[in-house]
């Protein structure tokens, strides 16, 4: 079959079907997609919540305590942790006959409205406050989508690190605090994309590195100080001048490193031990495309944050992988699953379409909160013979009465048929509570312009105690009182970030800065996240050529490329120190890259990189 140009239902760009995608859909025996990869990310990423959490009313019979929930719509039933897991209730109860006057998607709705849902997802964890999708946690507090972390907090996609505070999506470390995309290091502070590195303070894209600040691009190296050697003597002295332990030389330190990522030469993509791959953040994966955040997998496409055995999934993430496969337009669908699509939260279970928060369940279809059942529809029990007689017709019904988005004031008219994944506005959870925010942000007007539910959060007049710009400077300075005030945070609301306007200090937190000498931060916790995520590229690749012109970029703004005028982005900042293999000419190569035409960075190819990097 021969590739194929769509026009998008959403968003009305157009986007290609290629003829192993079509192999693919032909395998799982479902239709071709009408969304663009991108409206088909931001819909499954609008039912996931991580860090959106709300006081609520436990719906558990003889249940009256409040409890914390992802779940902020009244609408919902919703019963603790420990309830909910246990054997009090059977969700077969909720189940009713599949009715053939309404569309699928609105008896659904109805399903996941009356099922009781649990408040938070955490498995196996303990002594933990405030976890969500975790597993195996233990002391953590204010932790979300992680695995096997331990005296952690206000964390984010964090896999088996400890004592590690205020990072995003890091795995295995220790002792660290502000780091991104960051693995296999100890005491590792404010750093980003930086492996295997010690004693270390605001490094970017270095490896095997100790005692070394504000550095990029390093290989082995140690006692650097803004990519410049010292003695050991010299390193020690030279970093008490930067005052890495105040407040004020710690905002003097970012604003350098920041110019100095500027000037760093970026890698066009963050790819170890790969074949045939494209995206970003990949590791160890064979033939997987449009992927991001992914790790030991192939033969995937379209997928993000899968990791651990991710085998021929297309359009599964955030949440993808161990030893998962054929999975297709699915949120949260590790561990252990097998041909399972349009669903949210399943783990342990095969053949399981459209469906939410399921576990260790087969042959489902339109369920909700199930556990170790079989054969089932809108939770309803059927035998085998019957669930494989009623499912088909029920796939016929969908397309024959399509569930329509009917947004007010517009011409846009979007059909959900078989083959969609559920529409933004029956997911439980409201748009600006969801991943979907971090990503694809929207005020509330365009929200709602779009029919999607929105999250107005109560006015809370915090009596504020203490100003972000009235804290020590130095955490020497701070004494146990500290966990007695309301702090303010320094953004005071203005900004975008679900600012909270005012905070507190965990006795966890405060031991944390006292161990390793760590000045209070300025902002709530949701601010300190969104300048995190800043840090990230967004999951989107724009076609690029390599930026190297020669053995050097001209600093005096000569055009490298013989056009009538060069871009002042590729001026230089940098310059190369070895004859690469593209001799004076400029680098031909192309590639796929998450660094948008305009911004500021030096994008190289691989080769241009390692000849200067590796």
């Amino acid at each position: 079959m021969n590739a194929e140009q769509k026009i998008c239902q959403n968003c009305k760009s157009q986007f290609t079907i290629e003829p192993e995608d079509f192999d693919f859909y032909k395998k799982i025996s479902v239709p071709p997609p009408t969304f663009c990869p991108e409206c088909r990310l931001q819909r499954r990423l609008a039912w996931r919540n991580e860090r959106g959490l709300s006081k609520r009313k436990c719906n558990a019979p003889g249940h009256t305590e409040d409890i914390i929930s992802i779940y902020s719509d009244p609408k919902l039933t919703v019963y603790d942790h420990e309830y909910w897991w246990s054997d009090a209730w059977d969700a077969l109860a909720y189940g009713k006959e599949y009715d053939l006057s309404k569309p699928f998607f609105t008896q659904f709705r109805e399903l996941l409205e009356r099922t009781p849902l649990v408040n938070l997802a955490d498995s196996k964890s303990t002594n933990t406050s405030y976890c969500n999708m975790t597993v195996e946690h233990k002391n953590c507090y204010f932790v979300s989508a992680g695995w096997g972390n331990e005296d952690c907090a206000y964390g984010n996609r964090l896999a088996y690190s400890k004592e590690t505070l205020d990072s995003y999506t890091c795995h295995k470390l220790e002792a660290g605090y502000e780091n991104v995309m960051c693995k296999a290091s100890y005491r590792l502070f404010w750093s980003l994309q930086s492996e295997s590195c010690n004693d270390s303070y605001f490094l970017y894209d270095c490896r095997g590195c100790s005692n070394c600040v504000g550095c990029t691009g390093l290989r082995n190296k140690q006692y650097y100080i803004f990519n410049q050697p010292y003695t050991k003597t010299e390193y020690f002295e030279k970093l008490k001048e930067l005052h890495l332990e105040s407040a004020q030389g710690i905002e003097t330190l970012k604003k350098k490193f920041r110019e100095l990522h500027v000037q760093a030469i970026h890698k066009y993509a963050q790819t170890l031990k790969c074949t045939d791959v494209s995206g970003d953040n990949i590791k160890e994966a064979k033939n997987c495309h449009w992927c991001f955040d992914v790790e030991g997998s192939e033969n995937s496409k379209y997928c993000n944050w899968g990791a651990y055995g991710m085998k021929d999934c297309y359009d599964s993430g955030p949440g993808a992988g161990g030893t998962s496969e054929l999975t297709y337009e699915a949120v949260s669908i590790g561990v252990n699953n097998a041909r399972c699509s349009f669903s949210t939260t399943v783990w342990y279970s095969h053949d399981v379409h459209y469906s939410y928060n399921c576990h260790s369940c087969q042959n489902c279809f339109g369920c909700v909160s199930l556990r170790n059942k079989s054969y089932c529809i809108l939770n309803k029990q059927y035998s085998k013979e019957e669930y494989e007689t009623l499912l088909p017709r029920i796939i016929v019904h969908m397309d024959a009465m399509p569930y329509e988005s009917l947004i007010a004031n517009s011409e846009k008219r979007i059909a959900y048929r078989y083959g969609e994944f559920p529409p933004i506005e029956l997911s439980p959870f409201r748009y600006n509570d969801t991943v979907a925010q971090d990503f694809y942000p929207l005020d509330a007007s365009r929200a709602k312009a779009e029919g999607f539910p929105w999250y107005v959060p109560e006015k809370r007049e915090y009596a504020i105690s203490l100003k972000a710009a009235s804290l020590p400077d130095t955490i020497a300075e701070v004494g146990d009182g500290i966990l007695k005030e309301t702090v303010g945070c320094a953004h005071e609301g203005a900004c975008t970030h679900k600012c909270t306007t005012a905070f507190r200090v965990v006795p966890q937190e405060l031991t944390f800065y006292r161990k390793f000498n760590i000045s209070l931060p300025r902002l709530c916790p949701n601010c300190r996240h969104a300048a995190r995520l800043a840090q990230r590229n967004p999951m989107k690749l724009w076609h690029r050529r390599c930026m190297c012109n020669s053995t050097q970029i001209n600093a005096d703004m000569k055009n490298p490329r013989g056009s009538a005028q060069i871009d002042p982005r590729e001026s230089a900042r940098y310059v190369n120190t070895t004859v690469h293999f593209h001799g004076g000419s400029p680098c031909p190569n192309e590639f796929e890259t998450t660094y948008a035409p305009e911004r500021k960075e030096i994008i190289y190819c691989e080769g241009c990189y390692n000849a200067e990097i590796v």
